[in-house]
């Protein structure tokens, strides 16, 4: 009798404090108000990253055209890993540390991606990159299988770039393999393994062609087979404030193949694509950009949003369609990514209104 009053006494009403986020049991055990977990919203914080543009590091002619282009690609990848042969490892880094010292990249963002932990180069990467960190926007890590792998990288790059310097280099961690894929979650948060609040990680980007390889996957133009991977790629980073970068369309001079597939990309949720070719360019830019359709609606919501919120109203109808607050984040998400691209034709865009009306 006794134990079943202890029993029930601990589980007297629980009692809030107005005045905290606290919760506090009758017999004064404190219970702490879990924080925020979903971070998909921070992925509007950073920069657009539509084209990938992977550059061979030993290739100067190539560096010098990717140069060229700059104003229209969001990330340049100067590649020390696979596009370069192990003969010329110490070239493209030679190579690399003048391109980006001498000269202007524009607007685009200046990333180097470095040999992988388990290859035996990445601590002369690093090296170098130790004269150049100021110079450059961040990483781009290859075959990232676990948390350590990141670990590794921020503490060798710490000790030859100095905390400060260090700290401000961004991380594109590439998932290559089914161990890689496996361990995305510990991955997404390996800075809670030595105890940083504030992550480096960026984006991570899905390497098919590796993952096939790895997982004996038959590559098939329809890549239905590497649906599991690609959402789960997208999944995880969403989940954890990270932008997710699609595969390489290796069939590059096929355009159609590529506005396929980016399509696809784009409705699977990635943010960005990985691209090998100067013809990728600019396909793969239009096909990130929302539908006029989609603008247009998402511009409704906005603005209907502000009318019906004024009125203290929450649920609200447009073209037949009801609206709630998930359409207007989607809708804001919409907004913000258009905001890159130059401004839309007044008459198209009010063309495709009265058509929509019809």
């Amino acid at each position: 009798m006794n134990n079943l009053i202890k029993s029930i006494n601990k589980l007297k009403p629980i009692i809030r404090n107005n005045n905290s986020n606290k919760l506090f049991f009758s017999s004064s055990t404190t219970i702490k108000k879990p924080g925020i977990f979903n971070k998909s919203q921070s992925i509007l914080d950073k920069p657009l990253r539509r084209v990938f543009f992977n550059v061979p590091g030993s290739d100067k002619r190539k560096i010098d055209k990717s140069l060229a282009l700059s104003d229209i690609i969001d990330s340049i990848v100067l590649d020390l890993e696979d596009g370069v042969s192990v003969n010329r490892k110490q070239e493209a880094r030679d190579t690399i540390q003048k391109a980006v010292v001498e000269e202007s990249f524009g607007k685009a963002e200046v990333l180097i991606r470095v040999n992988s932990v388990d290859s035996g180069l990445l601590e002369d990467d690093i090296d170098m990159i130790g004269k150049i960190s100021s110079y450059i926007d961040g990483l781009v890590i290859p075959k990232v299988e676990h948390p350590d792998h990141l670990i590794y990288i921020t503490q060798l790059l710490r000790e030859k770039c100095g905390e400060t310097n260090a700290n401000n280099l961004k991380f594109m961690a590439c998932i290559e393999s089914a161990i890689g894929l496996i361990n995305l979650k510990d991955i997404c948060n390996y800075n809670e393994k030595i105890n940083e609040n504030k992550s480096q990680l960026n984006a991570l980007i899905f390497a098919s062609e590796d993952y096939c390889a790895d997982t004996g996957i038959t590559r098939t133009p329809t890549a239905t087979e590497l649906l599991y991977a690609r959402s789960a790629v997208v999944n995880h980073a969403v989940a954890n404030g990270l932008q997710a970068i699609d595969m390489v369309c290796i069939n590059y001079k096929n355009p159609e193949a590529l506005k396929k597939e980016t399509h696809e990309g784009v409705q699977l949720g990635f943010h960005g694509k990985q691209a090998i070719h100067p013809n990728q360019i600019e396909i793969i830019n239009e096909s990130f950009r929302p539908s006029l359709e989609k603008f247009n609606f998402a511009t409704k919501i906005v603005e209907q949003n502000e009318i019906h919120q004024s009125q203290g109203k929450g649920a609200f109808e447009i073209d037949g369609k009801m609206i709630d607050m998930p359409m207007v984040k989607w809708a804001r998400n919409i907004l913000s990514i258009e905001s890159f691209y130059p401004p839309r034709d007044l008459e198209e865009i009010e063309q495709s209104s009265d058509e929509n009306q019809k």
